[in-house]
């Protein structure tokens, strides 16, 4: 099940370009946009009926079975989109993968069986076959019974967004966010719910309910407001990447050294879904990053208020309860908190997804720079390359690449290094060092055998990427 979310996850975030642009087109030009005009505005019925269903059912096609595999889903998912009078879209999110697994299956069964010099003839003709005689069927005769099934799902799902218990899907949000199934969530599960009310309601609730940056603010505020020294700033830090970059990650850690901090969390999202549902407010499209300038961007006018008021009642409904779980200003110093999360740690590494602590975390003093200068990295030997590694390869891993440039651009090797991010199921091969979440080093070395790894526990943490750089000259002296 976890692998099928992921992905739903992938399918949609490897198009979200074209989610935020039809969400920003209805936003500016649709009937209660900016600058509503008819004409512009009839650009989005096609786009959500055929160009959308038509590119999902392309990379889950590819996805699972290469270009091939996404070309012939292309076909079928077009075939159906033709016959239905209601946007495909969860249905190419199912057929897409579907048809790459059947014509990768197919292209397994038929290697080293064709003639000898008409391989590509004879394939090109059997998936030709294949998709054209599947296209047709479903325009034919599936295209309208599936129609009907999305019309009681939509049903179904306008249910559950007025009804008063839409607020506790926080309590399954918030948790499964901090476990790194935030992007699972926003564009596995709310995402593609939320782009299907997008034609008949011009937005939808459900761009809300993981994205909402609010909770997270009131915790990290009230991080702020109790500790003092070198993690305050780097509670500042997380508070401004989280907020105002959109890469929630970076607050995971701050949660995971005191869990009951999810209760907050929980409780202001909660807190936040309710105004929202209140005062009807939505979202035109899926915030990526959910930035607040991006959230508020793709409100519609008339919700922007709302939307604000929103993650404003969220922040201080979990400011106030994060002050009560944290405690007082003494039992948060540098030292303990970093002992809390590491005895933490060591109660969890038996299970087997985290994996083995790297010394960073076990001896906080291993992320101090060395009293003596390090050896530079030689003269010989090609370029050394770094991967920063998470859960989507989108946020956090993006944001430690970044600041790992930056600082590589003072030191004398730095040319010779090469900082790149993935996500954990698609690690390069040439990746010699593999930098990820203490949590999710477990998983990295399941992807990625035999390499070298260092895990962090914080992305914003500049002794992190000292320890980075003293791996890279270790490994390279």
């Amino acid at each position: 099940m976890y692998k099928f979310g992921r992905l739903l996850s992938a399918i949609v975030s490897q198009n979200i370009v074209i989610i935020i642009a039809i969400g920003l087109i209805r936003a500016m030009f649709g009937v209660y946009g900016w600058f509503p005009n008819d004409n512009v505005n009839l650009l989005v019925g096609p786009l959500l009926n055929w160009l959308v269903p038509v590119l999902f059912g392309y990379t889950g096609g590819h996805l699972l079975g290469g270009k091939r595999g996404g070309t012939a889903a292309a076909i079928v998912v077009f075939g159906l989109a033709l016959a239905s009078n209601v946007s495909m879209i969860f249905i190419a999110m199912l057929v897409g993968p579907v048809i790459g697994w059947a014509v990768n299956r197919i292209e397994r069964a038929l290697e080293h069986r064709l003639p000898s010099g008409y391989e590509l003839l004879t394939a090109n003709f059997i998936f030709a076959v294949l998709a054209g005689g599947l296209a047709v069927t479903c325009f034919l005769y599936v295209g309208q019974f599936f129609s009907s099934i999305i019309l009681k799902l939509n049903g179904l799902i306008l249910q559950v967004a007025y009804s008063g218990w839409l607020p506790a899907a926080a309590a399954v949000i918030e948790p499964a966010k901090v476990l790194f199934l935030n992007n699972m969530m926003s564009y596995g599960i709310l995402g593609p719910i939320g782009i299907s009310q997008i034609k008949d309601l011009s937005k939808s609730i459900f761009f809300l309910l993981e994205s909402n940056p609010g909770p997270a603010i009131g915790m990290l505020v009230a991080y702020i407001i109790r500790l003092r020294g070198q993690v305050r700033r780097n509670a500042a830090s997380s508070l401004a990447i989280h907020a105002l970059g959109g890469i929630h990650e970076v607050y995971f850690p701050y949660v995971l050294m005191k869990p009951q901090l999810l209760i907050a969390l929980i409780l202001g999202n909660m807190s936040g879904i309710w105004v929202f549902q209140y005062w009807n407010a939505g979202l035109v499209s899926i915030p990526s990053p959910a930035s607040l300038f991006l959230v508020i961007g793709l409100a519609p006018p008339g919700d922007i208020f709302y939307v604000m008021l929103g993650i404003a009642v969220s922040a201080v409904v979990s400011l106030a309860v994060s002050l009560v779980v944290i405690g007082s200003a003494d039992d948060l110093k540098e030292r303990n908190e970093s002992s809390k999360e590491h005895e933490l740690i060591r109660r969890l590494e038996h299970v087997g997804q985290w994996g083995e602590v790297s010394p960073v975390l076990r001896n906080p003093l291993a992320s101090r720079p060395p009293e003596k200068p390090a050896p530079d990295i030689g003269e010989e030997g090609g370029t050394f390359t770094v991967c920063f590694a998470c859960d989507a390869g989108l946020g956090s891993s993006a944001m430690g690449a970044a600041i790992l440039r930056k600082k590589l651009r003072a030191l004398p090797f730095g040319e010779r290094v090469a900082i790149v991010h993935a996500s954990l199921d698609q690690i390069p091969d040439n990746a010699d060092l593999i930098v990820t979440h203490h949590y999710l080093l477990g998983r990295a070395k399941q992807s990625a055998p035999g390499r070298e790894y260092l895990s962090i526990g914080n992305y914003t943490d500049p002794a992190a990427y000292e320890a980075i750089l003293q791996k890279i000259r270790s490994i390279t002296k």
